[in-house]
């Protein structure tokens, strides 16, 4: 017994692994500038989709950009894209392996059977060699040719996503890519799965999880994910296998990711939450960690304010005659501008997962028009609203009511559909009881209608905020932090609602509504 575990230890002590390490730095973002006329008087803008070249490397596009006018030079920035620059440098000779096509058809258990039940050793023999396997397993993949991938995180509105973005310009273009949002990606991963198994007869004891990865492999070698974060029990225990799947050395993944969080953060105090923490290690194993610590929030850098959310002017009622004309024009102006001037049509099917998604009223692919209710009032998910940011340049909503604790449902889809709409940069115009910062109360302050107050009681919430850690470390606005604080006392509720009231912000400056990104009609 004792030579068996003199042997395992040497064995240990034998092994060496190449430990993850963590970049800081420090840079201001700088928006791209635009000379598009955006004021709805205007005639509407006539989009020009020049595209970057893909052989720059991320440094010398940047310099290209910068030369161009539309980054300002940033020493900071310049700083982070050396790490870009690395590891542009190794895929622009990585040669992915070719992933063989898994066997759908073959059962969990068929799978794991042979493995488990023809040999078994002592319990704790088990578990000395299952270290060694998995340690010199760890080993090959640092020993392969594997590019390590980047995990870049920080604060909102450090610039993370511009970073991402510079860089997936530049892969080379021997290699396969794919840039999506994290909650888009996880939507379609959910999916096709049921798609999967439906195919296969309604089969639960099938493992599809080897052949998505291996789907997965056919389409990216490079996977950039946005906005990486982890709520939920069944995203982390899939995302798990998946991940666990596609980093291998015989997968070849070189994984890009941004996020809020860092790395050890993710899917904190979520349920089971020790049964996703080897996805954590790996992602710090594969990646070089980078954390941005910026002083700047660009987005709270003052530009114009444009007019596409109208709030009626104090003492004016929002059922009032004068403030309903002044809502209509309003409606009427964006609407003209952002389907300039298409035809409209009315009741437009939209397939989401197979159902039907019905819009009131739009000019595909142009303008959509909702009123919050319609929006944000009926069982709609992730994948509707994803469906319309990617289908739709601009959507309307109307008639935004005063929101309590007690439409909950509403407030989370309403902030689900500003996490759409902000990633794919789609523009927003509204009409709204009162200014998003103050359009969440308390529910004894309704008045007579869900467009009225009875009272102001702001003062009386019993919020503190010298601990707030969305004031303290990730620099919301105190007011911002006193609404989330209002709505949810969760860690990440509270967050995504911070994060939503933040992008409202920008996405209500003319810079956000000149550079658009523009759809192609179906």
């Amino acid at each position: 017994m004792s030579a068996i575990k003199t042997i395992a230890n040497s064995a240990l002590a034998g092994i060496s692994i190449r430990s993850p390490y963590i970049k800081r730095f420090t840079y201001q973002s700088v928006r791209t500038n635009s000379t598009l006329k955006t004021s709805p008087s205007s005639p509407a803008p006539v989009s020009s989709s020049s595209q970057e070249k893909t052989q720059y490397s991320p440094l010398e596009l940047y310099d290209k950009r910068v030369q161009n006018g539309r980054l300002n030079n940033d020493e900071f920035q310049r700083g982070i894209l050396t790490s870009l620059e690395y590891l542009y440098e190794e895929l622009v000779n990585y040669k992915p392996p070719k992933v063989k096509q898994p066997d759908i058809t073959k059962s969990r258990s068929s799978t794991t059977t042979t493995n488990e039940s023809i040999f078994k050793l002592p319990n704790f023999i088990s578990k000395i060699f299952n270290k060694i396997e998995e340690k010199s397993g760890l080993e090959k993949e640092f020993e392969s040719k594997i590019p390590h991938g980047i995990y870049l995180y920080g604060d909102v509105g450090c610039g993370k996503t511009m970073l991402m973005d510079l860089f997936y310009d530049t892969i080379p273009p021997h290699l396969t890519k794919r840039r999506l949002h994290f909650h888009q990606f996880m939507q379609n991963i959910h999916k096709r799965a049921h798609q999967l198994k439906i195919q296969h007869g309604h089969r639960e004891d099938i493992d599809v999880m080897p052949y998505l990865a291996w789907e997965l492999s056919e389409t990216a070698t490079v996977l950039c994910f946005d906005e990486f974060q982890v709520t939920d029990v069944a995203d982390a225990m899939l995302l798990r296998r998946l991940l666990n799947l596609v980093l291998r050395k015989d997968h070849g993944l070189v994984l890009f990711a941004t996020s809020n969080r860092a790395p050890d953060d993710l899917y904190i105090n979520g349920i089971q939450r020790e049964s996703f923490i080897p996805c954590i290690q790996l992602i710090k194993n594969v990646t070089h960690v980078i954390y941005l610590n910026s002083p700047t929030d660009y987005r709270k850098i003052p530009r114009p304010i444009s007019s596409a959310f109208y709030f009626p002017k104090p003492g004016i009622s929002y059922l009032s005659k004068t403030c309903k004309k002044e809502r209509e024009d309003h409606i009427n102006l964006w609407y003209k501008f952002f389907s300039q001037d298409h035809e409209i049509e009315k009741n437009i099917s939209l397939k989401v997962w197979g159902r039907n998604l019905i819009v009131p009223k739009c000019s595909p692919p142009y303008v959509a028009q909702f009123t919050f209710e319609e929006l944000c009032g009926e069982p709609l998910a992730a994948g509707d609203y994803l469906t319309l940011a990617t289908s739709f340049e601009s959507i309307i909503v109307t008639d935004i009511p005063y929101l309590t604790i007690d439409q909950r449902d509403q407030v989370r889809r309403f902030i689900t559909f500003l996490d759409a709409i902000y990633d794919n940069h789609s523009r927003i115009a509204v009409t709204a009881a009162a200014p998003f910062q103050d359009i969440f109360v308390e529910p004894e302050n309704i008045g007579s209608s869900v467009f009225a107050l009875a009272n102001k009681t702001d003062e009386e919430i019993d919020y503190k905020m010298d601990n707030d850690s969305l004031v303290t470390q990730h620099g919301f606005d105190k007011k911002i932090a006193k609404k989330a604080f209002m709505f949810a006392h969760l860690d990440e509720e509270r967050f995504a609602f911070a994060r939503a009231l933040s992008r409202l912000t920008q996405m209500s400056t003319q810079n956000w509504i000149d550079d658009f990104k523009p759809r192609t009609k179906s």
